[in-house]
């Protein structure tokens, strides 16, 4: 029940952090994984090349999230080399600085484009591919705590993972009856490049305040979001993970 053996996984944002994580797990439970990258190269081949190491067959390209056509095409690449997709995550995100009375139109923009957008333009594709096809599959959005409770001078940030929520359910509702059950992790603090500058300036703050007292790790994030898309959760849909150690606690 938590093998993907034949399953075709897509994970946006897979070349580091918490997707790579991700790309990795599928990989060592069988699954075939495409993922993007936008600019790290190097990253998307060490991942790559680390993965396959599972016998998986991986497939990874370059693709901006925020341009329709880029996410149009490799989607098309990947049901080319694949021939279905039966799992899509939508974890491509930033994550930057901005108070809002200096926050730049730009600014806002590339946060929604990159965060709310992305997850949209992928959606809609393999969504579509999945009705087309009578796919069974399984959709994992990763929104954030921030999402959930706000978080000042990130508010750019939050409003996308607040929409991301908002969307999980409307679409749990949408293509449930379909058969493709649409779920969401919302991770707290984990340790990436992402948000390696703030861990060095508040890290004992931020440990304080977790009742686990540690900050978690890309695979903590990992193990929730293949569960999610295993039969083992096959009676979940809608459902928002939270996977913070507790420290945000909501219902």
């Amino acid at each position: 029940m938590f093998g993907f053996e034949n399953k075709h996984v897509i994970v946006t944002g897979g070349s580091r952090g918490i997707g790579a994580a991700i790309v990795n797990l599928f990989s060592k439970f069988g699954a075939n994984v495409a993922f993007n990258y936008h600019k790290n190269i190097r990253a998307a081949e060490r991942l790559a090349e680390e993965s396959r190491k599972f016998g998986a067959d991986i497939f990874f390209d370059e693709c901006d999230v925020r341009d329709f056509h880029d996410v149009d095409v490799f989607v098309k690449k990947t049901l080319h080399r694949f021939g279905s997709v039966e799992i899509l995550v939508n974890n491509a995100g930033i994550w930057e600085y901005g108070p809002i009375d200096k926050m730049t139109i730009d600014d806002w923009r590339k946060t929604i484009q990159t965060n709310l957008d992305g997850t949209f333009y992928f959606t809609r594709s393999v969504a579509r591919h999945m009705l087309e096809n009578q796919i069974k599959g399984s959709i994992i959005n990763i929104s954030s705590t921030a999402g959930q409770r706000g978080e000042p001078y990130y508010s750019h940030y939050a409003a996308t993972k607040g929409a991301i929520i908002a969307f999980t359910k409307s679409l749990a509702a949408e293509l449930g009856p379909k058969g493709i059950r649409v779920n969401c992790v919302a991770p707290g603090w984990v340790k990436t490049d992402m948000s390696e500058e703030a861990l060095k300036k508040q890290e004992a703050e931020i440990v304080a305040g977790i009742p686990l007292g540690f900050i978690g790790e890309p695979e903590d994030i990992a193990g929730p979001v293949v569960f999610l898309a295993s039969n083992l959760a096959r009676y979940i849909n809608g459902e928002i993970l939270n996977v913070n150690g507790g420290n945000v606690l909501c219902a």
